[in-house]
């Protein structure tokens, strides 16, 4: 009796979680290549523009406080006429939102500890650092997963139209239906995503190599 290749496909359903992990030093690289050398300013009401800081470093690891996913350590020079000069530390703590129907992981709440002896120094930075690094950070770590899914999900697709060849004689067959970001989590070295893929499919063999 001949084989109804296309129903057995149909029900050949499987709905997988591949975990991802993301190094911090990847991440590390993305926010030196995109805020390091940035000038923290303010504009009054009149469109002048004072320039507080600039950003020298920015590194990001896992938060020590329990309420935070992350933590920022941020490294500025300051540039006013009372403090000029002098490096100062931020640590930048931020928790994450993963928006699962969009798919795009955002900045949902921050704060910023300023870890100085100089309390003056403190006082005139925190406020326009504050409000400078949740405005940058927000733009910066607004990952929208979206395109790239569905670029993988259609490649991916296009290929399987064809069959995948795994090895010789082994071929795949299928349809991928749907590839999401289901879950992040931040641990001591890396940022973890677990991705959902939900397919079906169907592994054909045409040849069989002896021993």
């Amino acid at each position: 009796m001949m084989m109804n290749t296309d129903r057995k496909i149909s029900e050949a359903d499987f709905d997988i979680t591949i975990p991802v992990k993301i190094g911090y030093d990847a991440l590390n690289e993305f926010l030196k290549q995109k805020l390091v050398g940035e000038i923290i300013s303010k504009e009054n009401e009149e469109g002048e523009k004072s320039n507080y800081a600039q950003i020298l470093d920015i590194t990001m690891e896992k938060s020590d406080l329990p309420e935070y996913d992350l933590c920022l350590p941020v490294t500025v020079q300051t540039l006013t006429s009372l403090f000029k000069n002098k490096q100062v530390k931020f640590l930048f703590y931020a928790s994450l939102h993963l928006d699962r129907e969009l798919q795009k992981i955002e900045l949902a709440n921050y704060e910023v500890d300023g870890r100085n002896n100089n309390w003056l120094i403190d006082q005139a930075l925190e406020t326009v650092v504050n409000k400078w690094l949740y405005a940058k950070l927000k733009e910066k770590m607004n990952f929208n997963f979206m395109p790239h899914l569905e670029e993988q999900m259609n490649s991916l697709n296009n290929k399987l139209e064809n069959k995948i060849e795994a090895k010789e004689g082994v071929n795949l067959i299928g349809f991928l239906e749907d590839l999401e970001v289901a879950q992040f989590m931040a641990e001591e070295n890396d940022l973890w995503i677990s991705m959902r893929l939900k397919a079906n499919g169907v592994v054909e063999i045409n040849k069989i190599k002896l021993p």
